[in-house]
């Protein structure tokens, strides 16, 4: 940190004085002179010390903080209240300091006062928060005791977050006065040491502020959903992605979940077989409908081929209506490799007949060597007994709840996680959470791309798929392609009669070759070229036609089919049908005008398969959308 330095002056003895006059004047002078300097010194020294002082008592009040959070997680109440005494003496000390007359005159020095004045108000800010946040705060830790999440009869003990309700928003306003104090600091006027902990301070301040803001706003639906006030049912939905649909994968299995005040019980357990699959459940614009095969919205296992999940939660919602005469309070998905992450928190499970499932092979086990363990319906058993036992060990509450919720960000952000509820303020929260998984209708936080794939052979091929996306610009003929590359890793012999395509003898094609229905959803706006190539058209031979017939398949809907156009929710679709062979990757694009207006930042979906999926916008859309 820069300081201050003392000012000397110089004064010759005068030539007409006294003699006595002239003896004593420059002592006096020079005393003057002497002790107005070592007043500087002192001042300077003194203004270096509570610099030091404060710089410490910061950096030492940063080291407990993040220990409270380690005190926390390990359920010691004591050692995080005196923590939390210790933060608040540092900083008291430290803002003491820096609201002197001292650091005030010296914010006023040239050049090094813009730095001296950023000091002042970072340390008031962080009192500020200290002050009116760490108690609340430390309440909410200490009740919360993030060391177990076990409480009798297993579940969440909601006690806690009900009295965190009344905490929320005086830590909120803490937040709010901080932001307004260090929205005076002028981060271009100050030096690059005190522009990265000034960086440090606001980064945290701008993610806590929305983020508590989002808690006061949605706790008292998080609640609810957690069945505070009346018991809950929700539907959780297990997707088979080796059976790939835009929405990740085919519905295996389902559960039933009853939640009351904050425990939860599984209720039931069903699957494609449990349900009516020959009524419609979910009726959609024509304009909609085209765009889809006839079962789509029938078949339960079908409901994920649309990309829009609160569509597909309807779609069970009705379905569950259908049977049962009740609503559900809310639909849930996953897949195997959700799972797989939950387990990195639970710790391995074990089914029914003692197959050990890990993090690391629930996601093989699963859609691999479960179709060479059990046949036809066993194999659906299989995976909704996996399911009910992660469950089992989630209600025992023996795991680390901060684990799970990163393992649960981290489905989220993978379009692997998605949850709908009829309710209004609740499906509000999970929009906010990003959770809700359906369609952009518009470009203003995102420019939404989809490229999506349907399985259409009725295998479990997908499990050998990889998928790369990308999206490149050509911004003097105002047009965007988007790319999809799709590789069939599927090896050669070892495949099951169920993994192999059902449909494929009725193109004449290989069993081991994916059939996919590649759907490109265009951004809001956007028009869909219609000169692409297309897929060729199949020329069946007589034998392929008399086996399609025995199979009662539909030549004009699954043989022939080239092209289908619609529109979903606003957007442009085109639907076109491809085969690729095992060992092949075939490049499948599509070209769509650049949307009138500002556009968000390009954010490219894709169906999620068993691997990652990478994407890639190119440079020559740098231009055309907004930076995240």
């Amino acid at each position: 940190m820069s300081s201050g330095s003392g000012v000397h002056r110089s004064r010759r003895p005068a030539q007409h004085a006294a003699r006595v006059k002239k003896a004593l004047w420059p002592r006096i002078v020079g005393f003057g002179v002497g002790g107005v300097a070592l007043l500087g010194i002192l001042v300077v020294g003194v203004f270096i010390y509570q610099a030091i002082s404060v710089a410490s008592n910061l950096l030492a009040a940063k080291d407990e903080i993040s220990a409270v959070a380690d005190e926390a997680s390990n359920g010691d109440p004591e050692a995080v209240l005196a923590s939390a005494e210790d933060i608040r003496e540092m900083v008291s000390d430290a803002n003491d300091k820096v609201s002197s007359p001292l650091w005030s005159a010296a914010s006023n020095v040239p050049i090094v006062g813009e730095n001296v004045n950023a000091v002042r108000l970072a340390t008031q800010a962080t009192h500020t928060v200290i002050d009116g946040a760490l108690e609340p705060g430390v309440k909410i830790l200490n009740s919360l005791d993030l060391s177990s999440t076990d409480v009798e009869g297993g579940g969440i003990d909601l006690a806690p977050l009900r009295d965190a309700q009344e905490d929320l928003p005086e830590i909120s306003a803490a937040i709010e006065k901080a932001n307004e104090t260090i929205g005076g600091i002028d981060r271009s006027k100050v030096l690059p040491v005190v522009d990265d902990a000034l960086g440090s301070l606001t980064d945290a301040i701008e993610v806590a502020g929305p983020g508590l803001e989002i808690a006061q706003e949605y706790l008292p639906q998080l609640l609810d959903i957690a069945g505070a006030d009346e018991p809950r049912r929700y539907m959780l939905v297990f997707q088979n992605n080796a059976e790939i649909r835009s929405g990740g994968g085919l519905p295996a299995a389902t559960a039933i979940v009853d939640v009351e005040d904050g425990k939860a019980k599984m209720a039931d357990q069903t699957s494609t077989y449990s349900f009516d699959r020959f009524t419609k459940v979910f009726h959609p614009e024509p304009e909609m409908d085209q765009l889809y095969v006839e079962d789509t919205f029938t078949g339960f296992g079908n409901f994920t081929r649309t990309p829009d999940f609160p569509t597909t939660a309807q779609s069970f919602d009705q379905l569950w209506f259908n049977k049962t005469g009740e609503r559900l309070d809310g639909v849930i998905t996953i897949d195997p490799v959700v799972l797989s992450y939950m387990l990195e928190a639970t710790g391995p499970v074990i089914s029914s007949d003692g197959v050990e499932l890990t993090s690391d092979n629930a996601v093989e086990t699963l859609l691999y060597d479960a179709y060479h363990m059990y046949t036809g319906k066993q194999q659906d058993e299989f995976f909704g007994d996996v399911a009910a036992k992660v469950f089992e060990k989630i209600s025992d509450g023996d795991w680390d709840p901060l684990e799970m919720v990163d393992q649960l960000v981290r489905a989220a952000d993978e379009e692997r996680l998605h949850a709908w509820f009829p309710d209004e303020d609740e499906q509000g929260m999970v929009e906010e959470l990003e959770l809700e998984g359906s369609l952009a209708t518009d470009n203003e936080e995102v420019t939404e791309v989809g490229l999506f794939v349907n399985d259409y052979s009725a295998s479990k091929l997908e499990y050998f798929l990889d998928t790369a996306v990308s999206l490149t610009c050509n911004v003097e003929a105002g047009t965007m392609t988007t790319s999809i590359d799709v590789t069939n890793s599927v090896p050669e012999g070892g495949m099951t009669k169920y993994q192999l395509g059902i449909r494929n003898d009725r193109y004449g094609i290989p069993s081991d070759s994916f059939i996919l229905d590649v759907m490109y959803f265009a951004p809001p706006g956007s028009m869909i070229s219609l000169d692409d190539e297309l897929p060729p058209v199949w020329e069946r031979t007589p034998e392929q036609i008399a086996l399609a017939d025995s199979l009662g398949a539909d030549p004009v809907a699954d043989v022939e089919w080239e092209r289908r156009t619609g529109v979903e929710y606003g957007r442009n679709v085109e639907v076109n049908r491809y085969f690729v062979p095992r060992g092949e990757t075939k490049t499948i694009s599509y070209t769509s005008t650049i949307p009138e207006g500002e556009l968000g930042p390009a954010n490219l979906r894709y169906s999620p398969t068993v691997t990652d999926t990478e994407t890639h916008v190119g440079e020559s859309c740098a231009s055309v959308f907004s930076e995240r």
